[in-house]
């Protein structure tokens, strides 16, 4: 699923243009520079005043660097697409690969609508591939929910697992997703590709987020 176009508009920015702020310094510059050079040698500038002119110089100064250094970031995050996932976060992705469990129950949810008959269960495996846990569908059933507890009544370890939909009868696998999500909690760029990291601990790549809510 491409969600990079979701949010064009955060390449807007409302700072001051940097040649504006340059500009006013400049400005600045030459009126303290002709104020010195034109001052009353029998009563010249008060010490007071000369430092708080070189003060208002060294905040318009500041001032400038600051600007462009955060119009450098803005650039640097637009040219590699950050900015594009800002809404992503806070939502809910729905996807059908590994999730991370890690104490909290477990959604699971199944899209494909053909899938109304009985005799068919969620299996789930753990990262070495063993099944740990196996939750019945009733008829026309889409969706359960998942208390991390495994086939003996305990709750398994934190970590990876795979939901897979299998036949009651003889554990064959059937080639439909089962899907489940949580809320993006960070968006991680690696190399070209974008990866979604959800509240659960999952990190998902972008091309196998089925759907946002």
């Amino acid at each position: 699923m491409d969600i990079s176009s979701l949010n064009e508009s955060v390449r807007r920015t409302d700072f001051q243009p940097v040649s504006e702020i340059s500009q006013d310094f400049e400005t600045f510059l030459k009126m303290l520079t002709t104020q010195i050079q034109n001052q009353d040698p029998l009563n010249p500038m008060a010490a007071d005043q000369f430092s708080s002119q070189l003060a208002s110089f060294s905040m318009v100064e500041q001032q400038t660097l600051t600007n462009q250094n955060l119009q450098s970031l803005l650039e640097r995050m637009s040219a590699t697409g950050v900015a594009e996932y800002s809404a992503v976060v806070g939502r809910f992705a729905l996807h059908d690969g590994p999730f991370a469990y890690s104490g909290t129950p477990v959604r699971f949810e199944i899209l494909d609508v053909s899938v109304q008959e009985q005799g068919l269960m969620i299996a789930i495996r753990n990262e070495t591939g063993d099944v740990v846990a196996e939750r019945n569908l009733g008829a026309e059933q889409v969706s359960l929910t998942w208390d991390g507890l495994n086939m003996q009544g305990d709750t398994v370890a934190f970590g990876t697992y795979v939901a897979e939909l299998r036949n009651l009868n003889d554990g064959t696998v059937r080639d439909i997703p089962v899907y489940t999500g949580a809320v993006v909690e960070e968006v991680r760029l690696v190399g070209s590709e974008a990866r979604l990291l959800l509240v659960d601990g999952s990190l998902i790549p972008e091309k196998d987020v089925a759907a946002l809510r």
